[in-house]
């Protein structure tokens, strides 16, 4: 544009920003609205918050209950336990026992001594007696010392239950709901 001055073009130009942000300053803040909605959006009520006190004694109280549900009254372990606990420990000495042997040698025997390391029998509620020790005719038996119920391990890793003079294979039966009673009762001894 010849003959006017720069400023005036500059004025020209910049008039519409200007504008808009006068508009921006005067007006009030413009929100983001729901169509079709008069009323803004209602805020959710803040939330009070529980003292951590509160909130370990709630814990504690629950834990509390917890225990008291599970516990028995008598304070013995529940007999559909004991089975399972029996057998892991053997299972445990066994496979110390195999590990022993592929390391020493399968000549050496795998004893007392070897058993009471795997499983501490002494301080356990149960004990595990090593009756052959050889690897060819390895044998262990594990006994809780609240139950008279009694499992052996053999040479084979199998574990056997034994009522009266017999012995049942434990992969015949589910070990937690064993009733040594019933065995007893199939048992004819030969």
């Amino acid at each position: 544009m010849p003959g006017v001055p720069s400023r005036f073009i500059l004025i020209y130009i910049l008039e519409p920003f200007a504008m808009a942000r006068k508009a921006r300053e005067t007006e009030g803040p413009s929100r983001r609205r729901k169509r079709n909605s008069e009323t803004p959006a209602a805020r959710a009520p803040a939330k009070k918050k529980r003292s951590p006190v509160v909130t370990i004694i709630l814990v504690a109280v629950m834990m509390f209950i917890a225990w008291a549900t599970l516990v028995k009254d008598d304070g013995k372990v529940p007999s559909g336990k004991i089975g399972p606990a029996i057998v892991g420990v053997l299972d445990q000495v066994y496979l110390g026992c195999t590990v022993y042997w592929f390391n020493q040698g399968s000549h050496l025997p795998c004893g007392q001594d070897i058993a009471d390391k795997l499983h501490d029998s002494k301080n356990a509620e149960i004990k595990v007696t090593v009756s052959n020790s050889l690897r060819k005719e390895f044998s262990a038996v594990g006994k809780h010392i609240t139950d008279r119920i009694v499992f052996r391990v053999d040479s084979d890793g199998e574990i056997y239950i034994k009522a009266k003079e017999c012995e049942t294979n434990i992969k015949d039966l589910v070990v937690s709901e064993v009733i040594l009673e019933e065995l007893e009762a199939q048992c004819k001894p030969k």
